[in-house]
């Protein structure tokens, strides 16, 4: 898949900011150029007419048989009159027709490429869910916490973990609930680790805090999470919230890495 955006791929000094939360008319383009470029590399695999059936009907268009100018003019002509938020659901629509013959390598590769050199917030995952794009160091913390919850005495706190990502990924991103929804599952895991199935993570936290079981300036920043959900996100309040992105990004990672340290923690 080295041929798309080959030339361009490490231009410049920095790599665009991945904050675009839209699907520029350019980007559309080059998926379609992406999409049938596979096809007509592949066609025992998969025919330019299926391709354009699909793309046709996933994004509610009615296909022609014989479109003017081709299947490849027809879903550049289509895909560029959907709302942008269409063009990612038609990115998931296209794995499993390329997974199902062998391509979803070249197709993600692609595919990530295209939405990296447009600034896009997203990533196509190895299993064609789209999820929003974090730092290396941040994606690894992701990556290993679904590792450590990964067993059946953690599976409530996986299940809140995924509502968590969910609406982290989400398109807007759902502050509330990825920051609600991450605390709750730090909780489990914290009550978990620590035998208070009955306690709320503050008394858990000062479970912890009496019996001098982690260190002191950690347990300052176990109050602080407590606070900040107590002050913004609990179950049931009624007030307005009012994080910024940046703080949602700390409470969604420091959860996370929270969960790693009991986890981990002997």
């Amino acid at each position: 898949m080295n041929w798309v955006r080959d030339f361009t791929l490490n231009e410049g000094p920095n790599p665009p900011l991945r904050n675009v939360e839209d699907a520029p008319r350019e980007m559309r383009q080059e998926l379609i150029d992406l999409i049938f470029g596979l096809g007509e590399q592949n066609p025992q695999a998969v025919t330019e007419r299926h391709l354009h059936r699909v793309i046709g009907q996933s994004l509610g268009i009615g296909v022609a048989g014989e479109p003017y100018g081709g299947f490849r003019y027809a879903a550049g002509r289509d895909i560029a009159g959907v709302n942008w938020s269409r063009v990612y659901d038609l990115v998931s629509r296209l794995w499993p027709e390329f997974n199902g013959v062998g391509l979803a390598l070249h197709y993600r590769e692609g595919v990530n490429r295209i939405l990296a050199a447009h600034g896009c917030a997203w990533d196509l995952s190895d299993q064609g869910r789209l999820q929003r794009v974090l730092p290396a160091p941040a994606q690894a913390l992701v990556e290993a916490a679904l590792a450590e919850l990964a067993c059946p005495a953690a599976a409530p706190a996986l299940q809140l973990f995924n509502l968590a990502r969910d609406a982290y990924d989400d398109r807007p991103r759902r502050d509330r609930d990825a920051c609600a929804n991450i605390f709750d599952a730090m909780e489990s895991v914290a009550k978990i680790k620590y035998q208070r199935p009955n306690d709320t993570f503050g008394q858990v936290k000062n479970y912890i805090e009496t019996n001098n079981l982690l260190r002191p300036e950690i347990i300052l920043m176990l109050t602080g999470l407590n606070q900040l959900r107590n002050g913004n996100f609990g179950h049931g309040m009624t007030v307005q919230f009012g994080l910024n992105p940046g703080e949602t990004d700390f409470v969604y990672l420091s959860c996370i890495s929270v969960i790693l340290l009991c986890t981990r923690t002997p």
